[in-house]
C-alpha cells in the first residue's frame, strides 16, 4: 500500500523549469550583486556595456536604494511602450521602503537571457503605483531626461 503512494504522488510532480532571467530578476530583488557576476554572461555585454562594468554600475544604484532605506526591490511587471523596443518585456523595481525605482527591460531567446538594458518608455499595467526619484544606470540618460523634462517643461509655460 505504501509503494502505491508514493509511485502516485512521484507521477504528480510536475517539472518547472526556472530561467537564467528569473534567477537574475530575482537576484536583483534580493539586491544580490554578488551571484550576477555567476549569472550573467561574461561573453555578452548589457546596455552595450562588458558584464563587469555593468554590473559596476547596478552595484552603485543598489547602494543608492540601501542609503534610502531599501531592503528589497519589488518586481512589477511590464514592457517597453516605445518605438524603440515595442513591446520588450521587463521589471520596474520599486524600493520597498524608498519607492525609488528603476526599470530593466530581459531579452530573452529560448529561455536565455540575451540582454538587459533600461528603457525611457518603459510602461505597466498599473496605474497606481507610487514612484518617487528614478534611478538610471546610465548617467547620460539621467541627464538627456532632466534637459528633455525642462525642456517640455519650459514649453508648458509658453
Amino acid at each position: 500500500m505504501q509503494q502505491q503512494e508514493l509511485t502516485t504522488t512521484s507521477q504528480a510532480i510536475s517539472r518547472i523549469q526556472i530561467t537564467n532571467a528569473q534567477i537574475v530578476r530575482k537576484c536583483i530583488q534580493e539586491m544580490n550583486i554578488e551571484a550576477l557576476y555567476y549569472l550573467l554572461d561574461v561573453e555578452r555585454t548589457y546596455q552595450d556595456w562588458q558584464r563587469n562594468e555593468f554590473i559596476l554600475k547596478l552595484k552603485y544604484v543598489m547602494r543608492q536604494f540601501k542609503a534610502d532605506g531599501d531592503t528589497y526591490l519589488n518586481a512589477v511587471q511590464g514592457s517597453c511602450g516605445g518605438s524603440c523596443s515595442k513591446g520588450q518585456n521587463g521589471y520596474l523595481f520599486i524600493g520597498n521602503n524608498s519607492k525609488n525605482y528603476m526599470n530593466l527591460l530581459f531579452v530573452e531567446e529560448q529561455l536565455e537571457l540575451q540582454d538587459l538594458y533600461e528603457c525611457s518608455l518603459f510602461r505597466t499595467n498599473f496605474e497606481n503605483i507610487v514612484l518617487n526619484k528614478r534611478y538610471y544606470l546610465d548617467p547620460s540618460a539621467q541627464r538627456m531626461a532632466g534637459f528633455f523634462a525642462e525642456f517640455n517643461a519650459s514649453l508648458d509655460a509658453e
